[in-house]
């Protein structure tokens, strides 16, 4: 892999952290998730930027590229009053004087508790209900650090888990000034890579499960037969979905063109890198017709009416990424890459779309035992039949091409494809209280069919809060 620009990188981040120059105009900031913090700020409502939070409408996803604030009067609009942390004429004496910057005039704190039941098929075919109550408290907190800078974070717990540190970043915006504005913002910290809207947790986060693609994992495989006992696992256990440190550099190149390239750890949960390589990914989204990405609409545009309380949208998004990493495993380098495109149609109430991810493992389990290829093909398709109910269904299949002969000699793949549906409701209690019912039903489940154990079907029920 090419070294990383670390130098360009580092004078990007001392001229963001200096401030811009006097004449420059007003920048956004940016950082990754919306939260109740933000209608305290704008006194507005949670459905201004969400059809069932935390999934964002048109105007939630614009209003989070733009660094969380409105595309018009943003200042004016504003409820609270920042605490600015130096006077205005420092700008004009900068460097001889530190470029002032500013925090929110309130505790910019929210708390999300999810509460879920679920009932899960045993290997023996039993059914046995499980009630986590809590499945997760959150501690969310987000705030403007000024005109050009942003910090988040997103600590959890949970019964399994413990606590964790999901998200902390900082967003640094313009920090090339002389460039069009927007063009080029740095985020540096933990976060979700969002490779896809489709999907993605928050922008795309009706139900609880993720696709497959998402959380598939080199080290869930097994092999059979051969030399040794148990059968042996790969060391490699990333994922595409996985939040990571993350230093990405990303901006609309247009209105409707959306860019990022980053540079990630790769390492799955550890904190330190286990290998000398960092892992490359870039992602690009274009959006035609509806809201601009930028938060606009063209000249004779709008928003549809008649959506009873619910910005709606006309458009279609085409996206694409590509990843290109390592891991170490079994005493070797297990270089991987994917790609994956897909494509969104947003119609009035309904939100409908598909694509296809394909990756490679080049040695998984050691010298000499790859490489596997996998795709999978997924869609999803949700609808609005009041403003407060959405009915969901998500489809995929995940396609795996295992190795012949492995290590250790004489060893087989176990077959792992799995094709399975995901039928679910959302429904609004109140605007910041969202109950969800979501199944997992397998048509074809490839592991528990070589072992002679009964489908895991699941049934989901969760009781969702933020305030």
């Amino acid at each position: 892999m090419t070294p990383a620009p670390w130098w360009g990188i580092g004078l990007a981040l001392l001229w963001s952290l200096a401030g811009p120059p006097a004449e420059a105009a007003p920048a956004t900031y940016r950082y990754d998730d919306l939260i109740p913090a933000f209608a305290r700020k704008y006194r507005t409502s949670c459905s201004t930027c969400h059809t069932a939070a935390p999934k964002l409408n048109v105007l939630g996803e614009a209003f989070r590229l733009n660094g969380y604030r409105l595309p018009e009067n943003d200042r004016l609009l504003r409820k609270d009053q920042p605490v600015p942390l130096g006077s205005e004429p420092w700008r004009d004496l900068w460097p001889r004087a530190i470029w002032p910057g500013e925090v929110s005039g309130f505790a910019p704190l929210a708390l999300r508790l999810q509460n879920d039941a679920g009932a899960t098929r045993s290997p023996e075919g039993t059914v046995r209900w499980s009630y986590r109550f809590p499945n997760e408290v959150a501690l969310l907190a987000g705030s403007a650090l000024g005109e050009t800078i942003a910090a988040y974070l997103d600590l959890a717990w949970n019964p399994t888990d413990g606590l964790e540190v999901e998200q902390a970043n900082l967003a640094f915006q313009d920090v090339l000034p002389w460039l069009p504005s927007r063009l080029a913002n740095l985020g540096i910290g933990v976060q979700n890579l969002r490779l896809f809207t489709l999907g993605d947790p928050v922008v795309d986060g009706a139900g609880r499960a993720q696709f497959l693609w998402q959380t598939f994992r080199v080290a869930d495989l097994e092999l059979r037969g051969g030399i040794g006992a148990p059968p042996p696992r790969s060391e490699d256990v990333f994922q595409l979905g996985h939040p990571q440190p993350t230093i990405e550099l990303n901006g609309l190149v247009r209105p409707r063109l959306y860019y990022a390239v980053g540079l990630s750890q790769g390492a799955g949960p550890l904190a330190d890198d286990n290998n000398a390589h960092k892992d490359l990914y870039y992602k690009l989204r274009y959006k035609l017709g509806g809201l601009r990405l930028d938060g606009t609409y063209a000249p004779g545009g709008g928003p549809l009416t008649g959506s009873q309380g619910q910005l709606l949208d006309r458009a279609l998004i085409v996206e694409s990424f590509g990843y290109f990493g390592s891991e170490p495993t079994n005493g070797v380098e297990d270089a991987h890459r994917s790609f994956g495109l897909n494509a969104r149609m947003l119609w009035g109430p309904l939100d409908l779309g598909g694509g296809y991810v394909w990756g490679r493992h080049e040695q998984p389990w050691g010298s000499g035992s790859g490489p596997i290829r996998y795709g999978s093909a997924f869609g999803k398709a949700e609808y609005l039949v009041f403003p407060w109910f959405i009915a969901a269904l998500k489809a995929e299949a995940l396609h795996l091409s295992l190795p012949g002969p492995a290590v250790p000699s004489g060893a087989t793949g176990v077959p792992a494809d799995q094709t399975r549906v995901i039928p679910g409701v959302v429904i609004l209690v109140r605007q910041n209280i969202r109950g969800v019912v979501e199944a997992e039903l397998f048509r074809r489940h490839d592991p528990s069919r070589e072992l002679a154990q009964a489908t895991p079907h699941n049934l989901w029920i969760r009781l969702d809060v933020a305030f």
